[in-house]
């Protein structure tokens, strides 16, 4: 396995939430990931949704390659805390995975979120 370059960067500890459906009586079942490490930055920025519409994003997450798989439109992403309470921190609506091949650049996922 490659050596994670941005290992150090990644101070927070994300999970995400992914809707399973609707049971019998209407309430959303979620299946959620396993916390993994990650680096969040707040501030709100003009991005394009999957159907190119412009939104403003409030959150980013930026995580190892691995962890692309998990991010699924409108899937939730919470921050876990210090104190391991949770925090939502949005929807994800864009994923933009950076892979430099031969040019041997850090890797890396990063995820806007509503």
């Amino acid at each position: 396995m490659a050596v994670d370059e941005l290992e150090d960067f990644y101070v927070h500890t994300a999970i995400v939430r992914t809707s399973k459906g609707v049971n019998s009586q209407g309430v959303t079942l979620y299946k959620e990931s396993e916390p993994f490490p990650c680096f969040f930055a707040d501030g709100s920025k003009l991005v394009r949704d999957s159907q190119g519409q412009r939104i403003i994003g409030s959150s980013t997450i930026t995580c190892n390659n691995r962890y692309a798989p998990l991010f699924k439109p409108g899937s939730q992403v919470l921050k876990v805390e210090d104190d391991k309470t949770r925090t939502v921190k949005g929807s994800v609506v864009l994923v933009n995975v950076a892979d430099s091949g031969n040019l041997e650049l850090p890797d890396h996922t990063t995820v806007s979120l509503v």
